[in-house]
């Protein structure tokens, strides 16, 4: 299974360096700083999306085609499932969007740029139509998961242009006063869809009684990676802001990269989440697959498919989160005292590992 997960991170990596590498040519150069994307960035992004997508469908016709064969199974699924029939569309747009920049100077023209962001919306679509949001409603989950992928690939994508792909930090001020609202908007959008898209699978009142099931788990993981996300994006909005304002002589590109790579571990955990089977029920779940394993390395009680999980803090679980807090303090503390942004990285996926087991040893 390790294949898939990485096939879906590495599909939302091509589809923010493809989203951003277009957009951040549209703004005006002194409001951005010098950053150098070439044209096969674009060929290898649409290359990738297309070859990508494809492994769902791949993993469909492994699982199915034993019973009918394999040219049979290939034609049901491509024909008949949904997933396949997105990702047939995915290829076809693919193509003309790999020959039309191929052929075409997009990033010399905001027309052909439109014309390119046109193409990649399209790509968006197809994928929302094979997400698991999409077959779970008649059109809201599919509606919901384009608009909160959408404004993923738009922060990753701009954060990763200017932190991989700058040339220097000049105009990083003027980057940052039309940035900074940009996220902030992104991630207000991508927690509110994110909520909608989780309640499909997983009720708000069992969200913690998912933690029984890997689903469940991979949601809180998820969600804990946020925390270290938060912690630098306060770091590269203000403190940085600030620091230059002053006219501090400070290299900001080292930290958004980290901040990049913090996002890069959500869209690793939303890779997982994506291919794994949304519980419409815990405890049938429970009683025909069993409990998620790393849930039953922490969990010392008898487990049963209707149990309800409660909190009963012990001094170990507070320990942990005590400990987790103390980690994210040294995120900022580390950026405060010039140490360097793999560190602060470092101290963040701490913070996380600490929080998850303070709250997986405080279950009774």
């Amino acid at each position: 299974m390790i294949w898939i997960y990485t096939t879906e991170m590495l599909l939302y990596l091509c589809f923010s360096l493809l989203m951003g590498s277009l957009l951040i040519h549209l703004i005006p150069s002194r409001r951005k700083p010098e950053v150098k994307v070439s044209k096969r960035v674009l060929q290898l992004s649409i290359l990738g999306i297309a070859l990508l997508s494809a492994a769902p469908v791949i993993r469909l016709i492994l699982f199915l085609y034993e019973d009918v064969g394999l040219i049979l199974t290939i034609q049901n699924v491509l024909g008949e499932f949904e997933v396949g029939q997105a990702w047939s569309i995915t290829l076809i747009i693919s193509i003309f969007f790999y020959l039309f920049v191929s052929i075409a100077p997009v990033f010399k023209s905001k027309v052909l740029i439109g014309i390119s962001l046109l193409f990649t919306f399209m790509l968006l679509l197809c994928l929302g139509w094979a997400s698991h949001a999409a077959s779970l409603t008649d059109w809201s989950g599919f509606v919901f998961h384009t608009v909160h992928f959408t404004a993923a690939t738009i922060w990753v994508g701009i954060l990763l242009m200017v932190s991989w792909f700058s040339i220097s930090s000049q105009n990083w001020l003027p980057f940052l006063k039309w940035f900074t609202p940009v996220a902030l908007f992104c991630l207000a959008t991508i927690s509110a869809t994110g909520l909608f898209i989780m309640t499909l699978a997983v009720e708000v009142e069992d969200y913690q009684n998912a933690w029984l099931m890997p689903y469940g788990q991979t949601i809180l993981i998820k969600h804990l990676i946020i925390l270290p996300l938060l912690l630098f994006a306060y770091i590269n909005g203000i403190l940085i802001r600030r620091k230059l304002q002053c006219g501090d002589m400070i290299n900001p590109i080292p930290w958004a990269k980290a901040e990049s790579v913090v996002l890069l571990l959500i869209f690793a955990a939303t890779g997982i989440l994506g291919q794994q089977e949304p519980p419409h029920s815990i405890e049938a779940y429970l009683r025909g697959t069993g409990v998620s394993e790393i849930f039953n390395y922490f969990y010392a009680g008898e487990i049963f498919p209707a149990m309800q999980l409660q909190f009963d803090f012990n001094l170990l679980g507070l320990l942990f989160m005590v400990l987790g807090c103390a980690f994210g303090v040294l995120v900022v503390f580390c950026f405060k005292q010039k140490a360097p942004a793999y560190l602060s990285v470092l101290m963040g996926i701490f913070c996380v590992l600490a929080i998850y087991a303070g709250l997986m040893t405080s279950i009774g």
